[in-house]
């Protein structure tokens, strides 16, 4: 199936402001939290403690899509890479982890890390995360192991 990767309807903002509620419940949507054990505050304490953060909005200001970095000065990781599922293959994740590459390329970390439950196997790879072994999901990136994100 081709990536219908016209985007033109949604909106993408960095570290802008972000509806909590609205945030909550793609976590839902996505199956991250049927148990509804998130709280607002919870979540507006996981976005203050972002280093970064995109969000994709329709024109009706729906979030569609999400992404952050979360860390020290030195070693991060990338988190909630989401997309809700009737806006998948438009485009969107991987738009949002072109910020969050852009972010880490004008970024000092040593060490960024991410846990891959995708199921897609060449996504991240895309942005230049590697996988570490077989035996765990999870990625590391190295500045200039970037590849083609189109």
């Amino acid at each position: 199936m081709k990536e219908n990767t016209d985007l033109s309807e949604i909106t993408f903002t960095e570290n802008g402001e972000i509806d909590i509620i609205q945030l909550n419940a793609l976590y839902r949507i996505i199956g991250w939290d049927l148990h509804n054990r998130r709280t607002e505050t919870e979540t507006e304490e996981m976005i203050k403690v972002s280093h970064y953060y995109i969000s994709a909005c329709t024109k009706n200001k729906q979030l569609v899509g999400f992404a952050r970095v979360c860390g020290d000065p030195y070693i991060s990781q990338v988190l909630d890479v989401i997309t809700h599922p009737h806006y998948r293959r438009r485009g969107i994740a991987t738009r949002c982890m072109s910020g969050v590459l852009a972010y880490l390329q004008n970024s000092n970390y040593v060490s960024v890390t991410l846990t891959d439950g995708s199921g897609l196997k060449d996504f991240y790879q895309r942005f230049g995360f590697q996988i570490i072994d077989d035996e765990t999901p999870t990625r590391v990136w190295r500045r200039g192991m970037e590849t083609s994100a189109n």
